[in-house]
Protein backbone atom coordinates (compact mmCIF):
# COMPACT_ATOMS: atom_id res chain seq x y z
CA UNK A 1 0.00 0.00 0.00
CA UNK A 2 1.18 3.43 -1.36
CA UNK A 3 1.42 6.09 1.78
CA UNK A 4 2.98 9.83 0.92
CA UNK A 5 2.41 13.11 1.20
CA UNK A 6 1.91 14.72 -1.90
CA UNK A 7 2.61 18.26 -2.61
CA UNK A 8 0.81 20.86 -4.61
CA UNK A 9 3.78 20.08 -7.09
CA UNK A 10 3.58 16.76 -7.32
CA UNK A 11 -0.53 17.54 -8.00
CA UNK A 12 0.77 19.75 -10.93
CA UNK A 13 3.01 17.50 -12.11
CA UNK A 14 0.20 15.15 -12.88
CA UNK A 15 -1.33 16.56 -15.83
CA UNK A 16 -2.95 13.94 -17.43
CA UNK A 17 -4.98 13.03 -14.42
CA UNK A 18 -6.25 16.84 -14.21
CA UNK A 19 -7.14 17.31 -17.55
CA UNK A 20 -8.49 13.55 -18.15
CA UNK A 21 -10.91 14.98 -15.04
CA UNK A 22 -11.27 18.44 -16.63
CA UNK A 23 -12.52 16.66 -19.63
CA UNK A 24 -14.96 14.19 -18.11
CA UNK A 25 -16.42 17.47 -16.61
CA UNK A 26 -16.77 18.90 -20.18
CA UNK A 27 -13.95 21.58 -19.02
CA UNK A 28 -11.68 20.82 -21.32
CA UNK A 29 -11.33 19.45 -24.80
CA UNK A 30 -11.67 15.86 -25.48
CA UNK A 31 -10.46 15.21 -29.26
CA UNK A 32 -11.17 11.38 -29.50
CA UNK A 33 -12.95 11.02 -26.69
CA UNK A 34 -16.77 10.20 -26.59
CA UNK A 35 -19.82 12.38 -26.74
CA UNK A 36 -21.69 11.50 -23.14
CA UNK A 37 -24.48 13.34 -20.51
CA UNK A 38 -22.50 13.77 -17.42
CA UNK A 39 -24.54 11.12 -15.33
CA UNK A 40 -25.98 7.57 -16.34
CA UNK A 41 -29.97 7.23 -15.72
CA UNK A 42 -30.51 3.93 -14.06
CA UNK A 43 -32.44 1.47 -16.00
CA UNK A 44 -35.97 0.02 -15.33
CA UNK A 45 -34.33 -2.89 -13.67
CA UNK A 46 -34.97 -3.04 -9.76
CA UNK A 47 -31.62 -4.22 -8.56
CA UNK A 48 -30.10 -0.85 -10.87
CA UNK A 49 -33.06 0.94 -9.12
CA UNK A 50 -32.13 0.08 -5.71
CA UNK A 51 -28.35 0.88 -6.48
CA UNK A 52 -28.67 4.20 -7.41
CA UNK A 53 -31.23 4.98 -4.73
CA UNK A 54 -29.36 3.87 -2.32
CA UNK A 55 -27.00 6.30 -3.41
CA UNK A 56 -29.54 9.36 -2.76
CA UNK A 57 -30.72 8.35 0.08
CA UNK A 58 -27.23 7.67 1.98
CA UNK A 59 -24.01 8.79 2.38
CA UNK A 60 -22.61 6.69 0.07
CA UNK A 61 -23.96 2.82 0.17
CA UNK A 62 -21.71 0.16 1.06
CA UNK A 63 -21.68 -3.07 -1.06
CA UNK A 64 -23.28 -5.02 1.78
CA UNK A 65 -26.44 -2.22 2.09
CA UNK A 66 -27.10 -2.69 -1.53
CA UNK A 67 -27.07 -6.44 -1.14
CA UNK A 68 -29.48 -5.96 1.75
CA UNK A 69 -31.69 -3.83 -0.13
CA UNK A 70 -31.76 -5.98 -2.97
CA UNK A 71 -32.96 -9.07 -0.49
CA UNK A 72 -35.70 -7.38 1.56
CA UNK A 73 -36.84 -4.80 -1.23
CA UNK A 74 -36.27 -0.70 -1.18
CA UNK A 75 -39.28 0.57 0.65
CA UNK A 76 -38.42 -1.84 3.57
CA UNK A 77 -35.16 -0.95 3.57
CA UNK A 78 -36.19 2.52 3.66
CA UNK A 79 -38.43 1.68 6.73
CA UNK A 80 -35.67 0.21 8.78
CA UNK A 81 -33.57 3.54 8.26
CA UNK A 82 -36.77 5.34 9.23
CA UNK A 83 -36.38 3.53 12.35
CA UNK A 84 -32.63 4.28 13.51
CA UNK A 85 -32.97 2.78 16.69
CA UNK A 86 -33.67 -0.41 15.34
CA UNK A 87 -30.31 -0.09 13.87
CA UNK A 88 -27.24 -1.12 15.93
CA UNK A 89 -24.56 1.06 15.70
CA UNK A 90 -22.17 0.10 18.59
CA UNK A 91 -19.13 0.17 15.77
CA UNK A 92 -19.72 3.80 15.38
CA UNK A 93 -19.91 4.46 19.48
CA UNK A 94 -16.90 2.80 19.86
CA UNK A 95 -15.21 5.39 17.08
CA UNK A 96 -16.70 8.41 19.19
CA UNK A 97 -15.57 7.29 22.71
CA UNK A 98 -12.20 9.25 22.41
CA UNK A 99 -14.71 12.55 22.05
CA UNK A 100 -14.98 13.87 25.19
CA UNK A 101 -17.23 16.92 24.61
CA UNK A 102 -20.61 15.26 23.22
CA UNK A 103 -21.61 14.87 26.72
CA UNK A 104 -20.85 17.88 27.97
CA UNK A 105 -23.02 20.61 29.34
CA UNK A 106 -22.26 24.42 28.31
CA UNK A 107 -20.82 24.92 31.44
CA UNK A 108 -18.27 22.35 31.01
CA UNK A 109 -17.55 23.09 27.62
CA UNK A 110 -16.96 26.76 28.48
CA UNK A 111 -14.64 25.99 31.24
CA UNK A 112 -12.64 23.61 29.13
CA UNK A 113 -8.92 24.97 28.71
CA UNK A 114 -8.50 24.66 25.27
CA UNK A 115 -11.18 26.76 23.70
CA UNK A 116 -11.23 25.36 20.25
CA UNK A 117 -11.86 21.68 21.19
CA UNK A 118 -15.54 21.74 21.12
CA UNK A 119 -15.84 23.20 17.75
CA UNK A 120 -13.19 20.47 16.57
CA UNK A 121 -14.33 17.58 18.35
CA UNK A 122 -18.17 18.40 17.18
CA UNK A 123 -16.99 18.72 13.46
CA UNK A 124 -15.02 15.06 13.90
CA UNK A 125 -17.99 13.72 15.39
CA UNK A 126 -20.09 14.86 12.71
CA UNK A 127 -18.25 13.62 10.00
CA UNK A 128 -17.13 9.91 11.98
CA UNK A 129 -20.86 9.65 11.93
CA UNK A 130 -21.46 10.52 8.67
CA UNK A 131 -18.60 7.85 7.46
CA UNK A 132 -19.21 4.97 9.96
CA UNK A 133 -23.14 5.32 11.18
CA UNK A 134 -25.22 2.48 9.58
CA UNK A 135 -28.49 5.16 10.62
CA UNK A 136 -27.45 6.58 6.97
CA UNK A 137 -31.29 8.32 6.63
CA UNK A 138 -30.94 9.33 9.41
CA UNK A 139 -27.35 11.37 9.45
CA UNK A 140 -28.73 12.98 6.10
CA UNK A 141 -31.85 14.69 8.04
CA UNK A 142 -29.54 15.94 10.94
CA UNK A 143 -27.40 17.39 8.14
CA UNK A 144 -30.12 18.77 6.65
CA UNK A 145 -31.87 20.40 9.71
CA UNK A 146 -28.45 21.53 10.41
CA UNK A 147 -28.58 23.57 7.66
CA UNK A 148 -32.61 24.81 7.86
CA UNK A 149 -31.87 25.62 11.87
CA UNK A 150 -28.12 26.97 10.91
CA UNK A 151 -26.21 28.15 13.69
CA UNK A 152 -22.52 29.71 12.60
CA UNK A 153 -20.61 27.70 15.12
CA UNK A 154 -17.47 30.35 15.23
CA UNK A 155 -20.04 33.17 16.74
CA UNK A 156 -19.24 33.99 20.20
CA UNK A 157 -20.86 31.51 22.76
CA UNK A 158 -22.32 29.18 20.18
CA UNK A 159 -18.84 27.73 20.11
CA UNK A 160 -20.07 25.83 23.25
CA UNK A 161 -23.73 25.76 22.80
CA UNK A 162 -23.81 24.33 19.59
CA UNK A 163 -22.54 21.16 20.78
CA UNK A 164 -25.42 20.98 23.15
CA UNK A 165 -28.00 22.50 20.38
CA UNK A 166 -26.42 18.95 18.04
CA UNK A 167 -27.43 16.81 21.06
CA UNK A 168 -30.62 17.98 22.50
CA UNK A 169 -32.53 19.94 19.29
CA UNK A 170 -31.47 18.63 16.36
CA UNK A 171 -30.73 15.29 16.94
CA UNK A 172 -32.98 13.64 19.02
CA UNK A 173 -36.00 15.53 16.55
CA UNK A 174 -34.26 14.53 13.09
CA UNK A 175 -37.27 12.14 12.23
CA UNK A 176 -39.56 12.82 14.74
CA UNK A 177 -42.43 15.55 14.77
CA UNK A 178 -41.75 19.15 13.05
CA UNK A 179 -43.33 20.78 15.90
CA UNK A 180 -41.10 19.59 18.51
CA UNK A 181 -38.10 20.30 16.49
CA UNK A 182 -39.31 23.94 15.90
CA UNK A 183 -39.98 24.03 19.27
CA UNK A 184 -36.33 22.50 20.62
CA UNK A 185 -35.01 25.26 18.62
CA UNK A 186 -36.39 28.29 19.28
CA UNK A 187 -35.93 27.38 22.99
CA UNK A 188 -31.96 26.77 21.64
CA UNK A 189 -29.66 28.78 23.32
CA UNK A 190 -27.72 28.55 20.90
CA UNK A 191 -30.19 29.57 18.48
CA UNK A 192 -31.42 33.00 20.64
CA UNK A 193 -27.68 33.64 20.77
CA UNK A 194 -26.85 33.50 17.01
CA UNK A 195 -29.89 35.44 15.77
CA UNK A 196 -29.47 37.79 18.76
CA UNK A 197 -32.80 37.45 20.42
CA UNK A 198 -30.97 36.84 23.85
CA UNK A 199 -30.96 40.32 24.13
CA UNK A 200 -34.61 41.54 22.60
CA UNK A 201 -36.38 43.42 25.34
CA UNK A 202 -39.29 45.15 25.55
CA UNK A 203 -37.55 48.26 25.63
CA UNK A 204 -35.21 47.03 22.59
CA UNK A 205 -37.09 43.86 20.73
CA UNK A 206 -35.27 43.06 18.24
CA UNK A 207 -36.29 41.52 14.83
CA UNK A 208 -33.32 39.47 13.64
CA UNK A 209 -34.37 35.92 14.77
CA UNK A 210 -37.91 36.75 14.25
CA UNK A 211 -37.09 37.39 10.59
CA UNK A 212 -35.73 34.31 10.24
CA UNK A 213 -37.99 31.99 11.70
CA UNK A 214 -40.96 32.97 9.28
CA UNK A 215 -38.76 33.36 6.33
CA UNK A 216 -36.09 30.41 6.68
CA UNK A 217 -37.76 28.04 9.24
CA UNK A 218 -41.51 28.06 8.91
CA UNK A 219 -43.72 30.23 6.53
CA UNK A 220 -40.64 30.62 3.71
CA UNK A 221 -39.68 34.00 2.15
CA UNK A 222 -42.81 33.86 0.04
CA UNK A 223 -45.40 32.49 2.88
CA UNK A 224 -47.73 35.39 3.61
CA UNK A 225 -46.76 37.00 6.60
CA UNK A 226 -45.95 40.98 6.52
CA UNK A 227 -43.27 43.40 8.10
CA UNK A 228 -46.28 44.07 11.11
CA UNK A 229 -45.80 39.85 11.63
CA UNK A 230 -41.96 40.23 11.95
CA UNK A 231 -42.55 43.10 14.81
CA UNK A 232 -45.26 41.40 16.33
CA UNK A 233 -43.11 37.99 16.79
CA UNK A 234 -40.04 39.91 17.93
CA UNK A 235 -42.85 40.72 20.55
CA UNK A 236 -43.66 37.68 21.51
CA UNK A 237 -40.55 36.50 21.57
CA UNK A 238 -38.88 39.16 24.38
CA UNK A 239 -37.77 37.86 27.61
CA UNK A 240 -36.96 34.57 25.28
CA UNK A 241 -33.26 34.48 26.55
CA UNK A 242 -30.36 32.54 27.96
CA UNK A 243 -28.29 32.41 31.65
CA UNK A 244 -25.06 34.27 31.88
CA UNK A 245 -22.22 33.08 34.33
CA UNK A 246 -23.57 35.08 37.31
CA UNK A 247 -23.51 34.44 40.50
CA UNK A 248 -21.90 30.86 40.03
CA UNK A 249 -25.62 29.61 38.27
CA UNK A 250 -25.62 27.69 35.45
CA UNK A 251 -23.91 29.10 32.08
CA UNK A 252 -26.08 28.68 28.92
CA UNK A 253 -29.87 27.37 29.70
CA UNK A 254 -32.55 28.70 28.13
CA UNK A 255 -34.49 31.63 30.47
CA UNK A 256 -37.93 33.18 30.67
CA UNK A 257 -37.17 36.82 31.64
CA UNK A 258 -41.08 37.98 32.68
CA UNK A 259 -39.65 41.50 33.61
CA UNK A 260 -38.70 42.16 29.95
CA UNK A 261 -41.45 40.46 28.04
CA UNK A 262 -43.89 42.51 26.41
CA UNK A 263 -47.15 41.42 27.77
CA UNK A 264 -49.67 43.52 25.74
CA UNK A 265 -51.61 41.87 23.44
CA UNK A 266 -50.74 41.30 19.66
CA UNK A 267 -52.05 39.84 16.33
CA UNK A 268 -49.81 37.46 14.08
CA UNK A 269 -51.03 36.18 10.69
CA UNK A 270 -54.35 37.06 11.65
CA UNK A 271 -54.14 35.34 15.19
CA UNK A 272 -54.78 37.51 18.33
CA UNK A 273 -52.16 37.04 20.88
CA UNK A 274 -53.93 38.25 24.01
CA UNK A 275 -52.74 40.19 26.90
CA UNK A 276 -51.14 38.84 29.97
CA UNK A 277 -49.82 35.38 28.69
CA UNK A 278 -46.09 35.92 29.50
CA UNK A 279 -44.20 33.03 28.41
CA UNK A 280 -47.13 31.61 26.88
CA UNK A 281 -46.68 33.99 24.12
CA UNK A 282 -44.18 31.84 22.68
CA UNK A 283 -45.86 28.72 22.48
CA UNK A 284 -48.81 30.20 21.11
CA UNK A 285 -46.44 31.26 18.20
CA UNK A 286 -45.20 27.73 18.07
CA UNK A 287 -48.48 25.94 17.34
CA UNK A 288 -49.17 28.80 15.00
CA UNK A 289 -45.97 28.41 12.71
CA UNK A 290 -45.72 24.62 13.08
CA UNK A 291 -49.40 24.26 11.77
CA UNK A 292 -49.45 26.98 9.00
CA UNK A 293 -50.01 25.60 5.29
CA UNK A 294 -47.01 27.99 4.31
CA UNK A 295 -44.96 25.76 6.73
CA UNK A 296 -45.81 22.65 5.27
CA UNK A 297 -45.36 23.94 1.83
CA UNK A 298 -42.18 25.35 2.19
CA UNK A 299 -40.35 22.21 4.66
CA UNK A 300 -41.85 20.04 1.91
CA UNK A 301 -40.21 21.94 -0.75
CA UNK A 302 -36.84 22.07 0.46
CA UNK A 303 -36.80 18.10 1.44
CA UNK A 304 -38.26 17.55 -2.26
CA UNK A 305 -34.85 19.47 -3.92
CA UNK A 306 -33.33 17.79 -0.88
CA UNK A 307 -33.98 14.02 -2.49
CA UNK A 308 -35.05 14.89 -5.51
CA UNK A 309 -34.24 17.60 -7.65
CA UNK A 310 -33.15 21.35 -7.49
CA UNK A 311 -36.59 22.27 -8.83
CA UNK A 312 -38.58 20.24 -7.08
CA UNK A 313 -41.93 18.89 -9.56
CA UNK A 314 -44.38 21.55 -7.98
CA UNK A 315 -47.36 18.24 -8.06
CA UNK A 316 -44.55 15.96 -5.73
CA UNK A 317 -44.52 19.16 -3.26
CA UNK A 318 -48.11 19.34 -3.08
CA UNK A 319 -48.39 16.01 -1.90
CA UNK A 320 -46.09 16.03 0.27
CA UNK A 321 -47.20 19.03 2.10
CA UNK A 322 -50.64 17.40 2.21
CA UNK A 323 -48.71 14.57 4.16
CA UNK A 324 -47.36 16.91 6.37
CA UNK A 325 -50.36 18.90 7.54
CA UNK A 326 -52.36 15.25 7.37
CA UNK A 327 -49.43 13.86 9.69
CA UNK A 328 -49.35 17.27 11.65
CA UNK A 329 -46.00 17.79 10.82
CA UNK A 330 -44.54 14.03 10.90
CA UNK A 331 -41.15 14.06 8.99
CA UNK A 332 -41.12 10.57 8.05
CA UNK A 333 -44.12 10.37 6.86
CA UNK A 334 -43.47 13.52 4.17
CA UNK A 335 -40.30 11.42 3.83
CA UNK A 336 -41.92 8.45 2.52
CA UNK A 337 -44.24 10.33 0.11
CA UNK A 338 -41.42 11.49 -1.44
CA UNK A 339 -39.11 8.76 -1.52
CA UNK A 340 -42.06 6.53 -2.80
CA UNK A 341 -42.90 8.28 -5.15
CA UNK A 342 -42.90 8.03 -9.12
CA UNK A 343 -40.47 11.70 -9.51
CA UNK A 344 -37.75 10.21 -7.14
CA UNK A 345 -37.37 7.29 -9.14
CA UNK A 346 -37.10 9.28 -12.32
CA UNK A 347 -34.68 12.02 -10.98
CA UNK A 348 -31.70 9.32 -9.83
CA UNK A 349 -28.45 10.41 -11.11
CA UNK A 350 -29.30 13.96 -11.59
CA UNK A 351 -28.75 15.65 -8.25
CA UNK A 352 -24.85 16.95 -7.80
CA UNK A 353 -22.93 15.47 -4.31
CA UNK A 354 -22.58 18.99 -2.41
CA UNK A 355 -18.98 18.79 -0.84
CA UNK A 356 -20.22 17.26 2.58
CA UNK A 357 -21.54 14.46 0.58
CA UNK A 358 -19.00 13.93 -2.11
CA UNK A 359 -16.26 13.53 0.99
CA UNK A 360 -18.02 10.84 2.96
CA UNK A 361 -19.95 8.88 0.10
CA UNK A 362 -15.56 9.12 -0.95
CA UNK A 363 -14.41 7.77 2.41
CA UNK A 364 -17.46 5.30 2.99
CA UNK A 365 -17.35 3.91 -0.48
CA UNK A 366 -13.53 3.01 -0.93
CA UNK A 367 -13.55 1.31 2.93
CA UNK A 368 -11.37 4.39 4.12
CA UNK A 369 -10.09 3.85 8.06
CA UNK A 370 -9.99 7.16 8.51
CA UNK A 371 -9.60 9.96 11.77
CA UNK A 372 -11.16 12.42 10.22
CA UNK A 373 -8.96 14.71 12.91
CA UNK A 374 -6.41 16.50 10.40
CA UNK A 375 -5.49 16.34 6.39
CA UNK A 376 -8.47 15.01 5.11
CA UNK A 377 -11.02 16.95 6.66
CA UNK A 378 -9.09 20.23 5.67
CA UNK A 379 -9.32 19.19 2.04
CA UNK A 380 -13.11 19.48 3.09
CA UNK A 381 -12.97 22.99 4.27
CA UNK A 382 -11.07 23.83 1.04
CA UNK A 383 -13.99 22.45 -0.65
CA UNK A 384 -16.04 24.98 0.99
CA UNK A 385 -18.84 22.81 3.38
CA UNK A 386 -17.52 22.37 6.65
CA UNK A 387 -20.10 21.29 9.37
CA UNK A 388 -21.42 24.25 11.20
CA UNK A 389 -18.85 27.11 9.24
CA UNK A 390 -21.67 28.79 7.41
CA UNK A 391 -22.00 32.41 8.56
CA UNK A 392 -25.19 33.19 7.16
CA UNK A 393 -28.47 31.96 8.30
CA UNK A 394 -29.86 30.05 5.45
CA UNK A 395 -27.49 27.17 5.88
CA UNK A 396 -24.74 25.79 2.78
CA UNK A 397 -27.43 25.74 -0.82
CA UNK A 398 -28.88 23.09 -2.24
CA UNK A 399 -28.08 23.88 -5.86
CA UNK A 400 -25.80 22.58 -7.98
CA UNK A 401 -25.21 25.94 -9.26
CA UNK A 402 -23.86 26.92 -6.50
CA UNK A 403 -21.47 24.55 -6.26
CA UNK A 404 -19.58 24.16 -9.77
CA UNK A 405 -17.13 26.17 -10.58
CA UNK A 406 -13.29 25.62 -11.47
CA UNK A 407 -12.15 26.34 -7.99
CA UNK A 408 -14.51 24.26 -6.20
CA UNK A 409 -14.29 21.56 -9.23
CA UNK A 410 -10.23 21.20 -8.53
CA UNK A 411 -10.58 21.65 -5.01
CA UNK A 412 -12.51 18.20 -5.59
CA UNK A 413 -10.16 16.99 -8.06
CA UNK A 414 -7.25 17.48 -5.69
CA UNK A 415 -9.29 15.64 -2.86
CA UNK A 416 -9.96 12.47 -4.59
CA UNK A 417 -6.27 12.47 -6.01
CA UNK A 418 -5.09 12.54 -2.48
CA UNK A 419 -7.11 9.87 -1.29
CA UNK A 420 -6.43 7.70 -4.01
CA UNK A 421 -2.72 8.03 -3.51
CA UNK A 422 -3.48 7.78 0.24
CA UNK A 423 -1.69 10.83 0.71
CA UNK A 424 -3.74 12.00 3.78
CA UNK A 425 -1.80 10.70 6.83
CA UNK A 426 -5.31 10.00 8.67
CA UNK A 427 -6.57 7.82 6.11
CA UNK A 428 -5.76 4.71 4.36
CA UNK A 429 -7.53 3.01 1.34
CA UNK A 430 -6.56 -0.68 0.65
CA UNK A 431 -6.59 -0.47 -3.10
CA UNK A 432 -5.38 -3.65 -3.65
CA UNK A 433 -8.39 -5.04 -1.76
CA UNK A 434 -10.75 -2.68 -3.84
CA UNK A 435 -9.39 -3.86 -7.02
CA UNK A 436 -8.68 -7.39 -6.62
CA UNK A 437 -6.55 -7.31 -9.95
CA UNK A 438 -3.63 -6.08 -11.63
CA UNK A 439 -5.67 -5.89 -15.10
CA UNK A 440 -6.77 -1.80 -16.02
CA UNK A 441 -9.79 -3.01 -17.57
CA UNK A 442 -10.69 -5.13 -14.82
CA UNK A 443 -9.50 -2.79 -12.12
CA UNK A 444 -11.82 -0.24 -13.69
CA UNK A 445 -15.29 -2.44 -14.19
CA UNK A 446 -14.51 -3.61 -10.62
CA UNK A 447 -14.21 0.06 -9.10
CA UNK A 448 -16.82 1.09 -11.19
CA UNK A 449 -19.48 -1.72 -9.56
CA UNK A 450 -18.54 -0.36 -6.33
CA UNK A 451 -18.10 3.53 -6.87
CA UNK A 452 -20.81 3.72 -9.84
CA UNK A 453 -23.30 0.25 -9.15
CA UNK A 454 -22.86 -0.08 -12.83
CA UNK A 455 -20.20 -0.33 -15.59
CA UNK A 456 -19.78 2.48 -17.72
CA UNK A 457 -21.00 2.58 -21.21
CA UNK A 458 -18.40 1.04 -23.70
CA UNK A 459 -17.55 3.99 -25.01
CA UNK A 460 -16.55 6.01 -22.12
CA UNK A 461 -14.80 3.35 -20.74
CA UNK A 462 -12.62 2.45 -23.19
CA UNK A 463 -12.39 6.37 -22.93
CA UNK A 464 -10.92 5.99 -19.61
CA UNK A 465 -8.84 2.86 -20.09
CA UNK A 466 -7.15 5.00 -22.34
CA UNK A 467 -6.35 7.57 -20.46
CA UNK A 468 -5.66 6.12 -17.19
CA UNK A 469 -2.88 4.08 -19.53
CA UNK A 470 -1.20 7.62 -19.90
CA UNK A 471 -0.89 8.79 -16.38
CA UNK A 472 2.27 7.72 -15.09
CA UNK A 473 3.77 7.27 -11.72
CA UNK A 474 0.68 5.85 -10.25
CA UNK A 475 -0.30 2.11 -9.81
CA UNK A 476 -3.68 1.54 -12.18
CA UNK A 477 -5.79 0.86 -8.73
CA UNK A 478 -4.59 4.19 -7.53
CA UNK A 479 -5.26 6.27 -11.25
CA UNK A 480 -8.61 4.16 -12.12
CA UNK A 481 -9.37 4.94 -8.57
CA UNK A 482 -9.00 8.56 -8.78
CA UNK A 483 -10.49 9.02 -12.30
CA UNK A 484 -13.52 7.63 -10.90
CA UNK A 485 -13.85 9.93 -7.99
CA UNK A 486 -13.60 12.69 -9.99
CA UNK A 487 -15.62 11.87 -12.90
CA UNK A 488 -19.28 13.27 -12.60
CA UNK A 489 -20.45 9.87 -12.69
CA UNK A 490 -19.51 9.50 -8.99
CA UNK A 491 -20.14 13.47 -7.71
CA UNK A 492 -24.32 13.18 -9.06
CA UNK A 493 -26.58 11.01 -6.78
Amino acid sequence: MMNRSFSRRDFLKLVGYTSTAAALWGCAPRSASPTFTPVQAPSNSEDEFIAAALRRITLGPLPEEIAHAKRIGFKAFVEEQLAPQTLDDSALVQRLEHLTVLDMSASELVALEKRSRPVTELVQATLLRAVYSRRQLYELMVNFWSDHFNIYVLKTKDRFLKVVDDREVIRPNALGSFRELLSASMHSPAMLIYLDNASSTKDGPTENYSRELMELHTLGVNGGYSQTDVVEVARALTGWSVTLPRNGGEIGKFIFHEHTHDNQAKQILGVDFPAGQGIQDGEQLVDLLASHPSTADHISYKLARRFVSDSPPPALVSRASSAFQTSRGDITAVLRVILFSDEFRASLGLKLKRPFEYFVSALRQTNADAALSGASSKMLRQMGQTPFFWPSPNGYPDTATEWLNSNDLMARWNFALGLAVNAFPDTQIDWEELAGSTSHAEILDTLSLRLLGNILEEDIRQYMLEQASMITGMDPAFSIGALLLASPYFQYR
